[in-house]
């Protein structure tokens, strides 16, 4: 009777085994196949984001003034500019579907008001300028800094940069295939080069979280 339990038993542990080994198989099988189709899927994305470039900026106002104050040394710098961005879809099928951009600018390493820029859409194979115009901004800076940034605005040699955030779609034949964090670098934009009419590429990034 003992060794039929027994051999009872290991039957039993044995079917259980093979049970368990096979139900890891199939596990590690999905998680393997999700991970390469996610991977295939976010490279397929990422081929076909826009092309944006700097075009244009322009610059209303870049003064410095003396204080009124006697007794403030500091300078006051003005900063008015106005920033012409262009969003090119180049895919043949998709359309792409923008949410509200957050932007960042500096001019010469200094910040300039946030800006939010309404969300848009873009059908295949074209092109959208968004014009970003932070508010102007005042602020006190030293002697050495005030020559500087001032110099260098006369020479049409001031250096922007400029971020974007926001959220992306791609819609294909009606349906939407991913919903998507964006975020557009474009450092060092120089505005000497602006002038010669050469455009300055940003680089555009995908990201699972804002």
């Amino acid at each position: 009777m003992h060794s039929l339990e027994g051999g009872h038993r290991r039957g039993s542990a044995s079917c259980c085994d093979v049970c368990y080994a096979w139900a890891s198989f199939l596990a590690w099988t999905a998680i393997i196949f999700i991970l390469i189709f996610g991977i295939a899927f976010f490279a397929f994305v990422r081929s076909n984001l826009p092309e944006i470039k700097v075009h244009r900026l322009d610059v209303y106002k870049l003064n410095v003034t003396e204080p009124k104050n006697k007794q403030n040394k500091d300078k006051q710098l003005t900063i008015d500019v106005q920033i012409m961005v262009n969003v090119t879809n180049n895919n043949k099928k998709m359309t792409l579907v923008y949410g509200k951009l957050h932007v960042e600018t500096k001019v010469e390493g200094f910040s300039l008001p946030n800006v939010r820029l309404d969300g848009f859409r873009q059908n295949a194979m074209t092109t959208n300028d968004l014009m970003i115009h932070p508010k102007a901004m005042r602020l006190g800076v030293n002697d050495d800094d005030a020559k500087q940034v001032k110099l260098t605005a006369d020479q049409r040699e001031l250096v922007l940069n400029l971020k974007m955030k926001g959220k992306i779609q791609f819609w294909f034949k009606g349906q939407v295939m991913s919903n998507l964090h964006v975020k557009v670098s474009c450092n060092g934009v120089e505005q000497s080069q602006i002038d010669q009419a050469i455009a300055h590429a940003c680089n555009v990034k995908l990201q699972l979280f804002s």
